[in-house]
């Protein structure tokens, strides 16, 4: 059996998640790292740059995606972003563009 890393990733993602969730951690609620994420965002005209830089590894989820404007078309997002396996049934429901913007020289 193959896997590839982005499938390792997203089982990885999936795990601890669901791990966080039975422990009683809100993801992506009021308050959390997510809700902060997708309302500090750089919105113009179809297209949304979702702004992560506050994760040290950024993870773009279901929730976060479901909260977007329905005019948008375009999503941008750090080049090295984790996207869940709901959050690209998301992507794929709203025939989403993703784009991964270069990570910038700091």
């Amino acid at each position: 059996m193959h896997i590839s890393v982005e499938q390792l990733v997203e089982s990885i993602v999936r795990e601890v998640l669901a791990e966080l969730t039975k422990r009683g951690v809100e993801i992506g609620s009021p308050g959390s790292h997510a809700r902060s994420a997708s309302a500090q965002h750089a919105q113009t005209g179809t297209s949304l740059e979702i702004d992560m830089s506050t994760f040290r590894t950024p993870v773009l989820t279901e929730n976060q995606l479901n909260r977007i404007d329905a005019t948008v078309s375009t999503i941008v997002v750090p080049c090295r972003t984790v996207v869940t396996p709901g959050a690209w049934d998301v992507i794929k429901s709203k025939k989403l563009t993703v784009v991964r913007k270069a990570q910038s020289n700091r």
